[in-house]
């Protein structure tokens, strides 16, 4: 989906699923419909609204029993609804359609805290790396949404090449709230801090450890191995309105980076800034004279 039809509906652009499809549709319960809740079909208002319609619909007509409505509706296809939404190859039901006591929902619902080993896909913008189907805040956090409705976060590649490698990046607990536009990391570099603002409203239900122990984990892989915490949303597509998206972010990284190559030009008198290929990785690191405080000020708030 391009950036276009995404701000018409507002859906969640989900990372690395090809399937966009509600699992009803793919049940052939309801026509086809676009899925607006990154498949988290336990807390979607449309699968609460088919359930209890078909529910309604049963006791309107004397039926009764004690098989779950979502059971009676998919029972026909006998499809795992993992595969209806394809985030398994294949996988049929055993446990009556009543996710939320079946232990293969919940081991799909664990896995998915942990990041997803296929890398995005990056291209380039005035020098500085922008990863696809990620959501940017204008403070320089990404977002990147997730089967299950759940956001992992993390540090773009401009606000890491602009302070440098840090001594350390202190992350939420868990369990933390955190809020968009608010602070929650916090970077450090020889006693000097810097607070990213978090893109999403939410809770924090993972955080990573290796970039606990290894700050530069997140400057060697920002879109990667260098992911800051999962949050699990209170309001993401309110949320997604005020973050930049596909090729949004990468005009808005192209204007971010004229307005540094200004700074960097007055101070420096030349301009430091590449007019093709890769941006240096340190650029407060190697024009400290242009200051901490004003780095951040400039970009990071």
């Amino acid at each position: 989906m391009d950036a276009k039809d995404r701000k018409k509906t507002m859906q969640p652009v989900i990372f690395a699923m090809e399937n966009d499809q509600c699992v009803w549709g793919r049940a052939g319960v309801i026509k086809p419909t676009k899925c607006v809740n990154a498949f988290d079909c336990l807390g979607c208002a449309l699968d609460q609204r088919v359930l209890s319609n078909f529910d309604e619909q049963r006791k309107a007509s004397g039926q009764s029993g004690g098989r779950p409505p979502r059971m009676l509706l998919m029972m026909r296809k006998g499809k795992c609804r993992h595969m209806l939404s394809g985030r398994i190859p294949y996988g049929s039901c055993s446990y009556a359609y009543d996710c939320v006591r079946c232990p293969f929902d919940q081991m799909i619902e664990d896995t998915s805290y942990l990041p997803n080993l296929k890398r995005p896909e990056v291209e380039r913008a005035s020098g500085f790396d922008v990863a696809r189907n990620y959501y940017y805040h204008h403070g320089h956090s990404w977002a990147r949404v997730e089967y299950g409705g759940r956001v992992r976060v993390g540090l773009d590649d401009f606000s890491l090449r602009l302070l440098g490698p840090q001594d350390e990046i202190q992350i939420p607990a868990l369990g933390s709230t955190v809020g968009q536009s608010r602070p929650a990391a916090v970077l450090k570099r020889s006693g000097k801090e810097a607070a990213s603002l978090c893109p999403v409203d939410g809770q924090v239900v993972a955080t990573n450890h290796n970039l606990l122990k290894r700050a530069t984990t997140a400057n060697d892989a920002p879109y990667a191995e260098g992911w800051l915490m999962v949050i699990q949303p209170k309001a993401l597509r309110n949320n997604l309105k005020n973050l930049f998206f596909d090729s949004e972010g990468m005009a808005w990284i192209d204007d971010e980076a004229s307005r540094l190559g200004g700074l960097l030009s007055g101070v420096t008198g030349y301009p430091t800034m590449p007019t093709g290929g890769e941006a240096i990785k340190d650029i407060y690191g190697t024009v400290p004279e242009i200051g901490w405080d004003r780095l951040v000020r400039e970009f990071m708030q």
